[in-house]
């Protein structure tokens, strides 16, 4: 489904406005972060993968990496938990 927009000036930039349905058909709102790609001649929009979250890293991560192995800090010695 083609729509037809208006290039406006926003500041030192240019800027475009996206119907509501585009926006729920890419399940994005005010305030989130796109990615904007260019390729053959037009310019893709998608929603941005939030890369600082710890859920965004954990979904990429394999389970493999650096662990360090348990260490022994003896028998508690106050009101510690463990």
């Amino acid at each position: 489904m083609a729509k037809t927009a208006t290039l406006s000036k926003w500041g030192n930039a240019k800027g475009i406005r996206l119907p509501e349905s585009f926006c729920k058909q890419l399940g994005i709102e005010v305030g989130d972060k796109v990615s904007l790609t260019i390729e053959k001649g037009g310019l893709f929009i998608v929603r941005a993968e939030d890369t600082h979250t710890l859920q965004s890293r954990l979904k990429t991560w394999n389970g493999e990496g650096k662990h360090e192995p348990e260490y022994d800090w003896g028998e508690p010695a106050g009101k510690e938990m463990w």
